[in-house]
């Protein structure tokens, strides 16, 4: 017989109903209209009696099928003797009347009424041979071949999963369907056909219970398939983490040897010979035990886990939460962070091997190595080495030198507020070690986060840590010889050394040569030069003299005067004091003016008063000035002559070589960018000034200001970087500059710090800053010159920017700083062989930025002042003769000019007498 294909179809209306009738033609019940379904009669002894009329519609069979049985398996293939429709179920029943496919109710079932009609069942009635009573299913048509074929599942035929993964329902195939006896009669084939549409409506409500079933469960959430994938990945990274740290665990040994800087030596300071040692910097350290260090009570031990790592006792010698910070801080490129416990600190400080450089490799290594340690060395052990190993500044390493340096007292009788104190200075050694009577708010802070933290670990109760008082630390006690000058100097080297990267810690504990720039005698000569005019006792407080010295070929800060007695007053007026510069500012604005092109024999208009941007201002001490060169100008320093100059070359390009100079970056600030500017409204320190003009004196070539000239390690290696330099100005217009302020000091404002030898020529200016708020007194002097060999700056100046004065003495530009400036580089200049300035270039062109003067008598004056006459475009340049001497009058090249008849000034008693000059009726005693 011919087998139906197995493929899977869909169970609509009428495709269902042409199948079934096929499916009857094909096992030979008859040649009946196909279009239509057979109604068979039921009869009370059959199986049949149960099974719906195809004429009652597909939902009557639907609801008659679901009755029979709980589900639609139940009711096609019976599996046990349990009654079926009221009565025994019998061997042949089971094998004869199950269905042999489930399939789907036809479509005419679906469109009948709810109810059969007789004439509906004359229209249903075969076409065939004559009609005949259907022979029970459990009778076979023909005792050689079963009339039905044999039972299968619809899982037999087509796939489920594919079905059920989709959340589709599946559709039934046939299974093959022997050849039975066609002489079986239409009785059978309307039984079939009612077996076959109950069957299919009850297993297609099953298969599609299961087809909804199916969507329910199939692709999962987008959150949990985006969570699945994060716990793999997080799991790989556990398992890839542990095969690393098994790694390191079974790799990383513990070193056998404590390092050298455990029992470490401190460094020592030279003077510039590399060989006079004027200070040490070392490691102050007494070992002793644990049961020393708990001699008088636990309180000690236990303000440092409070301090440092309170899971001290109880955590496997590392902190799974501070490692793991400071691993991703590390790991994501910020600055690594700490979470290193009390045994890991120890292990970096005490042993050999483990470096303190920041990577993640020294962390693991620290890890690993704390965690063995832990594993095979009490906790009492840990922490007598860590006790006798951690710095708290004061240049103490260890409880006990701590104890000593802070309290004066050994380790056993501190009490819990100093030992909180001490525990607290831990983190931040260098502040705490500062702290003398006066503390900072930060300190008590840290200090109370100490002592709550005791209560918290139970060391102290909540009534003691109240009782508390913050326990200022003792005065500290001098170890080493600073007095004098010597504690000076040792600041500063330690200053820059922080600045090149060298912490305090690194200076007390790894033994460096540092060799500075300082020369002994010359800061003997500096100590006394200032010395000799104001002792201490003389000079009032709040006042300071400031005295610095640079050599311009290498830029080491040779000699300084920062204070009388570092013991006394540890500000250093030189390097930390600052005033503002006054006309010591208008060589830079030369500088610019050179470097523009502009000639130094160029003409400003130096008269005064004058109204500029709404305000009138005045050349210092009221002088009438007058239209003068650039020269000129500087010698007598006329004020109003350099505000006009400013006002032609720019603020900005003032301020920017300065800058290139040597003035510190951000010292001119931008709302000093003003007409005044040429005056020295921006403040400078001693330091500054002398490194700025010992640019001029080396070429226009700018070397960094510098106090320490070798860091040498235990190696023997000097680890000092190079030190900077750049180009200021041009060769010839630092040789101008020069030319012009030699004749300050030989006919300007700068005779009084002039030394007068030939072998040592200075160049130098005056600068002179008035308190108008106080009638006009003296708030800052300075005198800023400079030798071939040498650049020394002077200011003497008040704290507060306010008038002051010095008995005997005259606070003036030309008085107390230039008599200092000149009896110190008398005294140094004698060690120096003799030298001489280059010549000037006498470059740029003449400008006249002056306006014409008409000939005018003036109302209160018997002469008439005459007309200047105009500046020739190209003056002669004098003539340089044979054996260099420099002319009394540098302007010889220049037209002759009228004598003003205004009287002059007669100026500072003090000074020399003033040369003639032709513009200036008197000497500068305000700008200096």
């Amino acid at each position: 017989m011919t087998q139906p294909d197995p493929g899977v179809f869909k169970t609509s209306g009428s495709f269902l109903r042409d199948r079934v009738a096929q499916h009857l033609q094909e096992q030979g019940f008859g040649t009946g209209d196909a279009t239509e379904d057979t109604a068979s009669p039921a009869t009370p002894d059959s199986e049949g009696a149960d099974e719906p009329s195809t004429a009652a519609g597909g939902d009557a069979a639907a609801t008659s099928s679901a009755k029979d049985g709980a589900s639609a398996e139940s009711d096609a293939f019976p599996e046990d003797d349990t009654e079926t429709d009221g009565r025994p179920a019998s061997p042949q029943d089971s094998d004869d009347t199950a269905p042999t496919e489930a399939i789907a109710v036809s479509a005419s079932a679906e469109q009948a009424p709810s109810e059969a009609s007789p004439a509906a069942e004359e229209d249903t009635a075969p076409s065939g041979p004559e009609t005949r009573p259907l022979q029970p299913v459990n009778e076979p048509a023909d005792e050689g071949e079963p009339m039905w074929p044999t039972p299968q599942r619809l899982s037999d035929v087509v796939p489920q999963d594919k079905d059920q993964e989709e959340g589709a329902t599946p559709t039934p195939t046939h299974a093959p369907v022997p050849d039975s006896d066609p002489g079986g009669g239409q009785e059978q084939t309307g039984r079939a056909t009612a077996e076959a549409a109950g069957a299919v409506a009850t297993e297609t409500k099953a298969e599609a219970g299961k087809g909804r079933k199916g969507k329910k469960g199939g692709k999962a959430p987008l959150w949990w398939r985006i969570l699945r994938v994060c716990l793999v990945v997080v799991g790989v990274g556990i398992i890839a983490g542990c095969g690393v740290f098994a790694y390191f665990y079974a790799t990383v040994e513990v070193p056998d040897a404590a390092q050298a800087d455990a029992v470490d030596e401190g460094s020592t300071f030279y003077f510039a010979d590399g060989e006079t040692v004027f200070a040490e910097r070392g490691t102050s350290r007494e070992i002793i035990s644990y049961d020393q260090m708990t001699a008088g009570g636990d309180h000690v031990v236990e303000a440092v886990i409070s301090a440092e790592d309170r899971g001290f006792w109880t955590e496997p010698g590392v902190s799974v939460r501070g490692t793991t910070r400071a691993v991703w801080s590390t790991i994501t490129g910020q600055q690594v962070q700490g979470g290193s416990t009390v045994t890991q600190q120890m292990v970096r400080n005490y042993f050999e091997g483990v470096s303190n450089e920041r990577t993640i490799s020294r962390k693991i290594q620290e890890i690993i190595i704390a965690i063995k340690i832990d594993q095979s060395e009490s906790k009492e052990w840990v922490m007598e080495q860590y006790l006798n190993t951690i710095y708290f500044g004061r240049q103490a390493y260890g409880i006990q030198a701590a104890a000593e340096a802070y309290y004066h007292k050994d380790v056993d009788e501190l009490t819990a507020e100093e030992a909180a104190f001490l525990a607290a200075a831990i983190q931040q050694p260098t502040p705490f070690g500062q702290a003398d009577v006066e503390t900072t708010p930060e300190m008590k802070q840290r200090w109370q986060y100490v002592v709550d933290g005791m209560v918290t670990t139970g060391a102290i109760t909540q009534a003691e840590a109240d009782a508390m008082e913050f326990p200022a630390p003792e005065p500290e006690r001098q170890t080493t010889d600073l007095s004098g000058y010597r504690g000076y100097m040792l600041q500063e080297a330690m200053r820059e050394l922080e600045q090149l990267g060298y912490t305090e810690d690194m200076v007390n504990r790894q033994g460096y040569q540092i060799v500075t720039t300082f020369d002994q005698d010359m800061m003997e000569a500096a100590y006394t030069a200032v010395d000799e005019k104001v002792s201490q006792e003389e000079l009032p407080e709040g006042i300071n003299i400031g005295l610095s010295t640079v050599d311009p070929a290498t830029g080491e800060v040779l000699a300084f005067f920062g204070g009388h007695d570092y013991h006394a007053n540890q500000y250093d007026s030189s390097f930390l004091g600052s005033a503002q510069a006054g006309s010591a500012f208008k060589p830079y604005v030369l500088a610019t003016a050179l470097e523009q092109g502009y000639s130094f024999n160029s003409v400003v208009d130096g008269r005064g008063p004058q109204t500029i941007n709404g305000s009138r201002i005045q050349n210092a001490g009221g002088s009438a000035g007058g239209i003068m060169s650039l020269l000129q100008a500087t010698e007598i320093s006329n004020n109003l002559g350099y505000i006009n100059l400013a006002r032609e070359v720019g603020y900005e390009e003032i301020r920017d070589t300065a800058y290139a100079a040597g003035l510190p970056e951000g010292s001119i600030h931008d709302d000093q960018l003003v007409p005044v500017m040429p005056l020295g409204a921006n403040s400078v320190r001693p330091v500054d000034q002398a490194s700025g003009y010992a640019t001029f004196a080396n070429g226009g070539v700018h070397v960094d200001a510098h106090v320490v000239r070798e860091i040498v390690n235990r190696e023997g290696e000097n680890e000092r970087p190079e030190v900077e330099s750049n180009r200021a100005v041009s060769e010839s217009t630092a040789a101008d500059l020069t030319y012009v302020l030699e004749s300050v000091a030989e006919n300007g404002t700068g005779r009084s710090a002039n030394l007068w030898d030939p072998d040592h020529p200075v160049a130098g200016k005056t600068g002179t800053v008035r308190d108008e708020l106080s009638g006009g007194g003296t708030s800052a002097a300075w005198f800023v010159g400079y030798t071939p060999q040498l650049s020394t700056a002077v200011g003497v100046y008040s704290d507060n920017n306010r008038a002051f004065t010095i008995p005997g003495q005259s606070i003036s530009s030309t008085g107390l700083p230039s008599e200092i400036w000149k009896s110190y580089m008398t005294a140094v200049m004698a060690n120096y062989e003799p030298a001489s300035f280059p010549d000037p270039a006498f470059g740029g062109d003449n400008e006249y930025w002056a306006p014409e003067v008409t000939p005018q008598a003036p109302a209160d004056e018997e002469p008439a002042t005459p007309q200047v006459p105009e500046v020739p475009e190209q003056p002669e340049i004098p003539e340089i003769p044979e054996i260099p001497e420099f002319p009394q009058n540098p302007g010889t090249g220049e037209p002759e000019q009228p004598t003003n008849p205004e009287p002059g000034d007669p100026g500072d008693t003090t000074e020399p007498e003033e040369p003639d000059n032709p513009f200036l009726p008197g000497t500068d005693r305000g700008s200096g």
